[in-house]
């Protein structure tokens, strides 16, 4: 240290080793709330597909069932 400054490596710097490797009641949490947030987005996936699928299952027996129209003759 020259000057009583730090290394600008050093300055505001947080390293690995600083740390709390073990985790704790908050590296408990942590987890817990990936969980859930990996469950909810896959949820959310598996529900936008199922929306998906049933619209176009919807459209093709609509196409399926759709009568022909037979031509009208006016009568007067």
């Amino acid at each position: 240290m020259a000057g009583g400054r730090l290394d600008p490596i050093k300055r505001g710097a947080i390293h690995m080793s600083d740390r709390d490797n073990d985790g704790g009641f908050f590296g408990v949490i942590e987890a817990i709330l990936a969980i859930i947030g990996a469950l909810t987005v896959m949820g959310v996936l598996a529900v936008a597909a199922s929306v998906l699928a049933w619209e176009m299952e919807l459209r093709k027996s609509e196409q399926e069932n759709a009568l022909p129209e037979s031509p009208t003759v006016p009568t007067a």
